[in-house]
């Protein structure tokens, strides 16, 4: 037992983007003696959350946890996937509707499609 508590005091765990921070991710960063890990290095917003755009709040979050992933990615030896889903996984931040990267073109897309 004491051999695995000796080993935890060495494992350090971050949240890099997660509901609580203002975007839909579980992005992780893991730091071991001999590793670092980034864990789902995807971020996203939920175009029309409970009917909703999002905040302005919302945008600046997406933008400070995608540098904290890129500068996380940076250190590590490996960045994992679990899955393709857009809070998982950030194929492009440029391409993606929904990963809402370019605020006001997006917005403004969105919007003239609502109003069309």
């Amino acid at each position: 037992m004491k051999d695995c508590e000796s080993m935890l005091k060495h494992i350090k765990v971050l949240p890099l983007a997660a509901e609580s921070l203002g975007v839909r991710s579980m992005c992780t960063f893991v730091e071991t003696l001999d590793m670092q890990i980034v864990l789902d290095a995807g971020v996203s917003l939920c175009p029309m959350r409970f009917g909703l755009l999002p905040h302005p709040l919302e945008f600046k979050a997406i933008d400070e946890a995608r540098r904290r992933i890129a500068e996380a990615a940076g250190k590590a030896e490996i960045v994992s996937l679990s899955h393709y889903h857009f809070d998982h996984h950030t194929p492009s931040y440029e391409d993606w509707l929904c990963n809402w990267t370019i605020k006001d073109e997006t917005q403004s897309r969105s919007m003239r499609e609502k109003l069309s």
